[in-house]
């Protein structure tokens, strides 16, 4: 079988089902492909971008290296810089919209803050896009409560309703209120 990565993506595929695991080792996938493992760990070195990899252990033993996915691009891999680019430009003008919930019920929509560690902080709701729609009298920061009377809860968000929706829409931006809206209702 030829090393290319639409053949390593199906073996693996298929090796994950058939020993119902989330990775493959480097070994059984050379072996299925009638190749040496140092044949194809090369072919994963040299194309790193396409793959997300894992230790494998079995308590204290360590089995060798896994895939766990393979891309056949690396705009799909989120560990890449071409993801990110990729996800820069979806993003672009675009907010994403989280709902406060308590008890599974929905108290009020708002534009969550990322964390700054977190990947999405990159380019999803960042520092940069609440300040530009702050100067533009879109978007404020409010004080929302939630909660019961015993519980009750005091935070600082950034509101999301239909008034603030249309002028974001005005202003051209978009939002993933929709999806999220979907997803809720799931």
């Amino acid at each position: 079988m030829e090393l290319t990565i639409l053949n390593i993506k199906d073996i693996v595929r298929l090796i994950q089902k058939v020993n119902c695991q989330n990775y493959a080792l480097i070994s059984e996938v050379a072996k299925e492909m009638g190749v040496k493992k140092t044949v194809v760990m090369q072919f994963v070195d040299d194309n790193l971008k396409l793959f997300r990899l894992v230790e494998v252990k079995k308590k204290d033993k360590v089995l060798g290296l896994g895939i766990r996915t393979v891309y056949t691009d690396p705009n799909q891999n989120p560990d890449t810089e071409e993801w990110m680019k990729v996800q820069k430009v979806f993003w672009n003008k675009k907010l994403h919209v989280g709902g406060k919930y308590y008890y599974g019920q929905l108290e009020f929509w708002f534009f969550p803050e990322e964390m700054s560690d977190s990947k999405e902080s990159k380019y999803r709701n960042t520092q940069e896009k609440f300040q530009e729609l702050e100067n533009l009298g879109i978007l404020k920061k409010e004080t929302r409560g939630y909660g019961g009377f015993s519980d009750y809860y005091k935070t600082d968000v950034y509101p999301c309703d239909s008034e603030i929706l249309k002028k974001l829409e005005e202003a051209g931006w978009t939002t993933d209120f929709q999806e999220v809206l979907e997803e809720s209702k799931k």
